[in-house]
């Protein structure tokens, strides 16, 4: 009979206290992005620390025109999503969100119809991407939902760096500018309309792509895709573990996935 003691689960994360903001500004990037700015006092204090950081967005329920701020026991919110902000002003208690309009879910539906004057409630920030800026050479693999989180780390690297971005989208009307100090080289994939297709074509480019094996790679898509990605990257293509930083952002039909699905478990 074994002697080691069982593994004891880890704490539960504090919940941090939600905060009322409003929607000031509503920004249509494409036909399938949304920048939605959001504001209000109770941003103060709100300032990641990390690129790359989430955050939790509770959306009003059906019947609701603006949701319940959630109480600190309360069940977890139905209609809260996981988000990472494009761009954040603690100056001016602002945040800038960028929302994929991709389904009928709460947050969709809400992004869709976003006016000025909405209210919804944002929890966070939590933890970000440990960012190497001594690193020369970096890979940066995602989908549009990831998109913020990419801009987020573009911002933050220096002149001295190499970056390659490999992004999927659902079609050529989403690509945009994206700028860096950092010397940039950019491919924008197309997947189509359906969700199926997530991640095929970032592995098809990646297994045509030279990387280097001393670059900090960075990987943020649907779940099941990143997990295919990070498979290929390591059994396939050579590339050290340690150097794969994974994120499953979101789960084919799966509505309420974890913010912390970094996969680590496979």
């Amino acid at each position: 009979m074994s002697t080691t003691p069982e593994a004891s689960a880890p704490p539960p994360r504090k919940r941090r206290p939600p905060r009322r903001v409003e929607v000031t500004n509503v920004q249509v990037l494409s036909p399938a992005m949304r920048r939605i700015t959001l504001k209000g006092t109770e941003l103060e204090g709100f300032a990641p620390e990390l690129p790359a950081s989430y955050i939790k967005l509770i959306f009003p329920e059906p019947g609701q025109t603006e949701p319940e701020r959630p109480l600190p026991d309360a069940p977890r919110p139905k209609a809260m999503r996981t988000y990472t902000p494009l761009a954040v002003r603690p100056e001016v208690h602002e945040v800038d969100v960028d929302f994929v309009l991709h389904g009928e879910g709460p947050a969709s539906t809400w992004a869709a119809q976003a006016k000025v004057g909405n209210v919804i409630f944002l929890m966070g920030p939590g933890p970000g991407y440990a960012l190497d800026k001594t690193a020369t050479e970096h890979l940066l693999i995602a989908d549009d939902s990831a998109l913020p989180a990419v801009e987020n780390i573009l911002s933050e690297l220096p002149a001295s760096a190499k970056v390659q971005l490999l992004v999927e989208v659902i079609s050529a009307d989403e690509e945009r500018p994206l700028k860096s100090a950092a010397k940039l080289t950019t491919q924008w994939l197309a997947r189509g309309t359906d969700h199926r297709e997530a991640g095929k074509p970032l592995e098809q480019a990646l297994r045509v792509l030279a990387i280097s094996a001393d670059a900090k790679i960075y990987l943020a898509c649907e779940a099941a895709a990143m997990r295919r990605i990070r498979k290929l990257l390591t059994d396939e293509l050579g590339i050290d573990r340690k150097n794969i930083v994974g994120r499953g952002y979101w789960k084919l039909d799966v509505v309420n996935h974890p913010d912390h699905d970094y996969g680590e478990g496979d």
